[in-house]
């Protein structure tokens, strides 16, 4: 009985253990796809500075001749990089509208998170 017992509960504590990490794996799947899908669907539906810089900050406009990383934070820093450059590397990427590049708000918002990565806590 007491065999039994143990046979059971941990047979059930093995496939509670299966399913939840098969599910947070599916979750985690999906909602890289839905972001991915969300950046390149179309270049009418805006990113968001933070976005736009983490893309950037990822390495996604090397492409374009914008580098990831340290490289970024360096050429920043530098005066090598412009928020108007990581701007229109978006815009060639079909991430962002053309209009974008002359939004003053959305350029000094760019700007500020290019910053923000620049300076340490």
């Amino acid at each position: 009985m007491k065999y039994f017992a143990i046979a059971s509960l941990s047979l059930i504590c093995l496939s509670l253990a299966a399913t939840t990490s098969v599910q947070a794996t599916t979750n985690i799947s999906n909602e890289s796809k839905s972001i991915a899908m969300m950046i390149a669907i179309e270049p009418s539906s805006q990113i968001t500075p933070f976005q736009l810089v983490s893309l950037a900050y990822q390495g996604t406009y090397r492409s374009e001749g914008i580098p990831g990383f340290a490289s970024l934070i360096f050429g920043y820093h530098y005066r090598q990089i412009t928020a108007k450059d990581v701007i229109k590397a978006a815009i060639a990427a079909k991430q962002l509208t053309p209009a974008t590049l002359t939004d003053r708000d959305y350029v000094s918002a760019v700007d500020l998170q290019l910053f923000s990565l620049d300076r340490p806590d």
